[in-house]
């Protein structure tokens, strides 16, 4: 019986050696080739160190010439990778890609760090796989994908394809009032921007464009959305981050991060790819459908 048992807990021990290595072999390699720094911009990583970033050194590495994400046996809260140094305006440039096929994370902008491991709160466009049936996610809603999304605060605010305004009303209860979204148009077809997502090992180019009150995201060339953010109380400067988020296994890679500040927002008309149509205005109050599109007026 002994041996038996013995011989059962060594098969074990070489099946879990085994997927160890598998995992590792997976993401191990040749490091990733750092592209050269364009024009006007600063690269934020080094391809070696993290140097210049904050984190849970068990969440965020460098490996194989990038900054890997991996969330071990999963994670029960968001965690970030954060840039020592804010950022009020800026064009950034970075290219990811998802080793497992489930994951969440982001690029987070314009964010403060607050209490817990490493978290920051504020704005963030959205970074996941293109797998909407088994996301390992509470949502895997094809509507969610690079969306803006603001962390512990003002939550969904401009969905995948689609160009907005976001302000603010006042509440009846008074408070903090009511965030209103109003739906001005959209970039593209939500199936022409999934089309366009590379699966491992290739990368995927993402590019973020924070000005004032407008932002905008594009991925592979097309533009994923362009909010106009009209609320007083929005942030207009803060902290950049990469997000480790909540959930199952995953494992995510980062390379060629740059940034350029800004002074103006570029005329980037004819830069990326965009089939965009004008709708009557919808608004929307806390993701339901206002039956006035007018703002309240003062008596």
């Amino acid at each position: 019986m002994r041996t038996l048992i013995g011989a059962t807990l060594a098969g074990s021990a070489m099946l879990a050696g085994l997927a160890a290595m598998a995992t590792s072999a997976q993401t191990s390699g040749r490091a990733a080739t750092q592209a050269p720094v364009p024009a006007g911009f600063t690269s934020l990583f080094d391809g070696k160190t993290l140097n210049g970033w904050r984190g849970d050194t068990k969440v965020w590495s460098v490996k194989d010439g990038t900054i890997q994400s991996d969330s071990g046996e999963g994670l029960k809260y968001n965690t970030f990778l954060i840039l020592n140094k804010p950022y009020p305006n800026f064009e950034l440039r970075l290219k990811y890609r998802f080793v497992t096929r489930v994951g969440n994370s982001g690029l987070q902008f314009r964010s403060g760090q607050v209490e817990g491991n490493h978290v920051l709160a504020g704005m963030q466009s959205n970074i996941t796989p293109a797998n909407f049936t088994a996301c390992g996610l509470p949502s895997c809603g094809e509507e969610r994908f690079g969306m803006l999304y603001e962390e512990l605060n003002r939550l969904e605010l401009a969905m995948l394809g689609e160009r907005v305004e976001i302000t603010r009303r006042q509440a009846t209860t008074g408070g903090q009032g009511a965030i209103v979204r109003t739906l001005l148009g959209t970039t593209n077809p939500r199936e022409a921007i999934i089309a366009t997502v590379k699966q491992y090992p290739e990368w995927n180019e993402d590019v973020v464009i924070v000005h004032g009150n407008r932002i905008v995201h594009a991925l592979n060339g097309y533009l994923v959305f362009d909010a106009t953010d009209n609320d007083p109380l929005g942030a207009k400067n803060g902290l950049l981050g990469l997000q480790a988020h909540a959930g199952p296994p995953s494992v995510a890679q980062f390379k060629d991060i740059v940034i350029k500040p800004l002074t103006a927002m570029p005329n980037i008309t004819g830069r990326f790819i965009t089939k965009p149509t004008t709708v009557t205005p919808v608004r929307t109050q806390l993701n339901i459908k206002m039956e006035k599109a007018e703002a309240p007026k003062a008596p």
